[in-house]
């Protein structure tokens, strides 16, 4: 099933109600690497809960499980969880097989 969210106008086309992902991943930001959890993915946008108060505007790099890392910018904080916003899309199969837990690490 192909989510294609967010993908034709580059807005966040979550919506509320639908199902809450919880996603493992990690991100840097300089020196600093943390794990943190991602919710509400859209191909241009995430949400993302670390352990980390992040102010919009800070650049960081977003690694999703199975994938390299994605440029990203904080669009809004809220305490411990950021609204990020991709540099580039993901495409939307990539966007599918993320949700639907299809991408593994290879080391």
């Amino acid at each position: 099933m192909l989510h294609n969210r967010g993908f034709e106008n580059g807005e966040n086309a979550w919506v509320p109600g639908q199902p809450a992902l919880a996603i493992p991943a990690g991100y840097r930001r300089g020196i600093l690497r943390a794990k943190v959890t991602v919710s509400d993915l859209t191909c241009w946008s995430a949400r993302m809960d670390s352990m980390e108060r992040l102010k919009p505007g800070t650049t960081l790099w977003l690694a999703l499980p199975g994938l390299e890392p994605k440029l990203a910018t904080v669009t809004w904080s809220e305490g411990f969880s950021a609204g990020l916003r991709f540099a580039e899309p993901l495409h939307p199969a990539v966007l599918d097989a993320v949700i639907e837990g299809r991408t593994v690490r290879l080391h």
